[in-house]
């Protein structure tokens, strides 16, 4: 019987022991472990490193194993890791010690070790580490840190409390705005903040969604309440959860006091702007009124109507009524500047024909031109639209830069004005071939009151104002006044405005005194038609004004009849019925507002022609003028025509 072969059996695997089997476990634990595990001898010589910290530091295990640890500690950190490892050596045990390795890649990784001492049999020989990596942490405690500093150097206060208003962090400034000790804000409540506990109630419950912020009232440690800019919002988890409240408190004690003070100065401010105001318009009436004496005499001598003069007196009271003329334009300038800058200059547009604005103002000047025997040009373009602004203005700002430059022009030379549009824009230049101005000065010409040639002996007169209110006027009608220029070169003014100005303004204004705007009105005693005979009510407190209308109505024909003041009118007029009243406004005891209110009350006087003569030449002095129930105005000093012009529309009719 044949046999059949059986492989013979293997060996069988021997059993392991118990303590294979432990060390088996210990090390696959070791290498799967995400920290450092490491062995020293007692030299300090890696004896092992596990796969994890071979990684880390990017090494193998030849390179390490044999090799000091300090190969791979930071140098900043050799003395201290000497000095724990030593310690590790007599205590037995090193806890969460911190130091730094240096990777061979160069990096730094933070690293907290704990250890102990191994022993074998017995016998000490060496030590074995566990090593975290703390980088990351580390990273977020400097961040910490950082913010912790940075509230800390806030000068607000930021505290953050629980949803019931337990403090858990308080700031440096905290201690400062408030003066609580730091104990009263690690143990106290956000109630401490406020002078009653609902406020804080209140202050909790708006810390919810996006949070609120506004002005409450807090109060310090000593009782004293202050205003603050609080803001709180919630601390929320990942989730969205509310863990705790964030408030942050802002003093603004001082912004309020400055907030206090800059209200009393603008008090102070609006005063002074409404004393500024009367004292212009006082102003106004006191210089006019000696005008109006001056002017008018002048007048009535230089065109010799009460006896003839000879050749010296005549060129004498000339030269009088002339610097008269000239001493007015500079009070009227003064005064426009003063109403600018006031804001008390308005404008009033209507629609403007340019070609006929420059003929006209070219006009005004011929005489001063033709003294000088200077040719004029006019170059306006064909075809300008329509120029919506004030005309009045319009015409003072042409007239004074017209007027610079004859007077800065040499005789027999040339000076010119030209319009031209660019856009929906009007371009007015005036140029002349005069002295030219130095380009290192031309910065003073748009300063009140500046000239270039300051000097006693300077050979132009003048208040230096022109080109300012030129340049003001421009832009109050949304332009402005450009130069060029060179010494010796001439000089080109250009006004650039808008064609419609209305939209750079919405006030309406007054137009200035016509002495002034229309400049060259005659003040001739023109012949009026046949009269009849009539009384006009002469209502006027100053005895030269009142003596210089009185002859020119009575050269005219008129009947007058003076009083110096509103009681003496009301009396005379309870008995007669005049022509007409020419009232002055400032009269002493009553005013002439007043008086003409009265007047209205009489029976058959309420339509009693009534005119206003006074040096108050506002808008709103007109306005009430006409509210208290006066027909017309007249500003002193008083031109002759504008007279006539009252006395024709309001007693003419009658002695017709």
């Amino acid at each position: 019987m044949s046999s059949i072969d059986h492989p013979a059996a293997p060996y069988p695997d021997p059993v392991p022991s118990v303590s294979q089997v432990s060390d088996s476990l210990v090390r696959a634990y070791v290498e799967a472990a995400s920290d450092i595990v490491y062995t020293l001898d007692l030299n300090g010589n890696f004896t092992f490193v596990n796969s994890y910290g071979l990684a880390l530091v990017g090494a193998e295990a030849h390179e390490i194993i044999g090799q000091p640890y300090l190969k791979i500690v930071d140098p900043e950190y050799h003395a201290l890791t000497l000095k724990a490892f030593g310690n590790l050596l007599q205590t037995g045990e090193l806890r969460d010690y911190e130091f730094v390795v240096l990777t061979q890649r160069g990096d730094r990784v933070f690293m907290e070790v704990n250890g102990r001492l191994l022993y074998q049999d017995d016998q000490l020989v060496g030590a074995l580490g566990i090593a975290r990596d703390i980088t990351e942490r580390k990273r977020f405690e400097a961040q910490l840190k950082m913010f912790s500093k940075a509230l800390d150097s806030a000068h607000d206060s930021a505290v953050i409390t629980d949803l019931n208003g337990q403090l858990r962090y308080a700031n440096l400034a905290t201690q400062r705005i408030f003066g609580c000790p730091l104990e009263q804000l690690q143990q106290g409540s956000v109630d401490i903040f406020f002078p009653a506990p609902d406020q804080a109630f209140w202050i909790l419950e708006r810390a919810t969604g996006e949070g609120w912020s506004g002005q409450v009232v807090c109060q310090r440690q000593n009782g004293q309440s202050f205003p603050a800019l609080v803001s709180v919002s919630p601390v929320c988890e990942e989730d969205g959860t509310p863990t705790a409240v964030s408030i942050i408190f802002r003093d603004i004690s001082q912004q309020e006091q400055i907030k206090a003070e800059l209200a009393s100065k603008n008090l102070e401010l609006e005063r002074a702007s409404r004393l500024k105001s009367e004292f212009l318009a006082n102003m106004s009436h006191e210089l006019r009124t000696p005008m109006t004496s001056i002017l008018g005499f002048s007048s009535l001598l230089e065109q010799q109507i009460y006896g003839n003069l000879n050749e010296r007196q005549h060129l004498y009271i000339t030269q009088i009524h002339q610097s008269g003329e000239h001493l007015l334009t500079l009070i009227n300038e003064v005064l426009d500047l003063s109403k600018i800058e006031a804001g008390q200059m308005d404008l009033h547009p209507t629609t403007i024909s340019v070609e006929m604005l420059c003929q006209d103002v070219l006009t005004m000047v011929g005489a001063q031109a033709a003294a000088k025997r200077l040719i004029i040009h006019q170059t306006v373009q064909a075809g300008l639209p329509a120029l919506i602004a004030d005309e009045v203005r319009m015409r003072q700002m042409l007239l004074n830069l017209l007027s610079n430059a004859i007077k800065f022009s040499k005789t027999e030379g040339e000076v010119g004005l030209e319009a031209r549009q660019v856009g929906d824009r009007l371009i007015l230049t005036v140029w002349d071939q005069g002295v030219g101005i130095p380009i290192e000065k031309q910065n003073l010409l748009f300063q009140p009151f500046q000239q270039l040639d300051s000097s006693l002996s300077r050979q132009y007169e003048g208040t230096g104002l022109g080109l300012v209110l030129t340049q003001r006027l421009a832009r109050l009608h949304g332009g402005e006044v450009s130069l060029i220029s060179a010494t010796g070169q001439g000089a080109r003014f250009s006004i650039d405005l808008p064609l419609d100005c209305r939209a750079t303004q919405t006030k309406d204004a007054s137009p200035p005194p016509a002495s002034v705007t229309t400049a060259h009105q005659s003040d001739a005693l023109l012949p009026l038609p046949d009269q009849g005979t009539g009384p006009v009510l002469l209502v006027e407190d100053h005895p030269v004004n009142a003596m210089l209308l009185e002859h020119m109505l009575t050269y005219w024909g008129y009947e007058t009849i003076h009083v110096a003041n509103g009681q003496s009118a009301l009396d005379w007029l309870e008995d007669h019925r005049p022509m007409m009243v020419l009232m002055d406004v400032h009269l002493p005891g009553m005013d002439g507002l007043e008086v003409t209110r009265r007047i209205r009350k009489y029976p058959g006087l309420q339509d009693l022609p009534i005119v206003a003569t006074t040096a108050l030449a506002r808008q709103r002095d007109r306005d009430r003028c006409l509210q208290a129930g006066m027909q017309d105005y007249l500003s002193k000093p008083i031109n002759s025509a504008e007279l006539v012009s009252v006395l024709a529309k309001y007693t003419w009719q009658e002695r017709g």
